[in-house]
């Protein structure tokens, strides 16, 4: 029998250790976590979701049934976690790994600094090398599932734009990084800082515009998207060579999407949205 018959699910849970940290700009921080498990993390790239189990606020960290082995199956585990005491319970958060290394047992994940900071961004200042924690994220031994990827384009897209704010910058470096050159790219960011902005250049052949947010997050990013659909000129034939991906706050993303599939015409799927964080409370699904 193969390891993966053997296990219910595509993904594991890794128990690592922060090697160490790094300020990449004045909203985030590089946290490089180690363990010798990485070594079988499938590197998969793109907008891969992994989730951060964080400690509980008193530092412990709760026995739920994330570590036994096999790694449960997310609906065993995940109820035993939601029937924990509210205030004893861990905190779970989705990032994108921002580089995977198996050879050397280690995983590099960006966080963006929220202000004022919720409970990753709290740790992500606070850690310190040698800290424990636990992430899940696809287990190589299983093959290639695409578990935890939306950045899927039913044929590879001639015309690509990439929508999103801080939380998606890492997952949209990652997509840009696995674009062929003669791929038209476009991206729509809105940032608060233009210190914040981890492309840095890199992709002279994208057209990159950076968007400062409004009072209310997302909406500067819509109207932007607005205005890029109507000097794009996109013919009907060009929609069936496009890919767009959308990503942040949830109801923006939602608004976008629907401008995208309804005013200018792409077809649902040719479109992926999804929402990072939503306004006046976290996303931990």
């Amino acid at each position: 029998m193969t390891a993966a018959a053997t296990r219910p699910w595509e993904y594991r849970a890794f128990p690592v250790t922060v090697r160490r940290t790094r300020r990449l700009s004045p909203g985030f921080i590089r946290v490089t976590l180690a363990g010798p498990t990485l070594g079988e993390f499938a590197p998969w790239g793109l907008d891969q979701r992994i989730k951060l189990v964080l400690p509980a606020p008193d530092g412990s960290r709760p026995d739920f049934g994330l570590l036994d082995d096999p790694t449960p199956h997310p609906k065993e585990w995940y109820t035993r976690w939601k029937a924990l005491p509210e205030a004893s319970r861990n905190v779970l958060r989705t990032y994108t790994p921002a580089a995977v290394r198996p050879e050397h047992g280690e995983i590099d994940v960006d966080l963006f600094i929220h202000q004022p900071a919720g409970p990753a961004s709290a740790w992500a200042l606070a850690c310190r090398p040698g800290d424990e924690i636990v992430i899940t994220g696809p287990d190589a031994r299983a093959g290639y599932t695409g578990y935890g990827i939306h950045y899927t384009p039913p044929s590879p897209p001639q015309r690509l734009v990439l929508i999103g704010d801080e939380s998606a910058l890492p997952a949209i470096r990652n997509i840009l990084e696995a674009q062929p050159t003669d791929t038209t790219v476009d991206v729509i960011l809105e940032l608060g800082d233009l210190a914040d902005d981890l492309l840095g250049g890199r992709w002279p052949g994208a057209g990159i515009r950076l968007v400062a947010p409004e009072a209310r997050p997302g909406v500067a990013l819509e109207r932007a998207v607005v205005e890029w659909v109507e000097h794009a000129a996109i013919t009907a034939a060009g929609r069936s060579e496009m890919y767009a991906w959308v990503a942040g706050e949830a109801s923006a993303t939602t608004r976008i999407r629907r401008y995208l599939t309804s005013t200018a015409g792409l077809d649902k799927a040719r479109v992926a949205f999804l929402g990072y964080w939503a306004l006046g409370g976290p996303l931990v699904s």
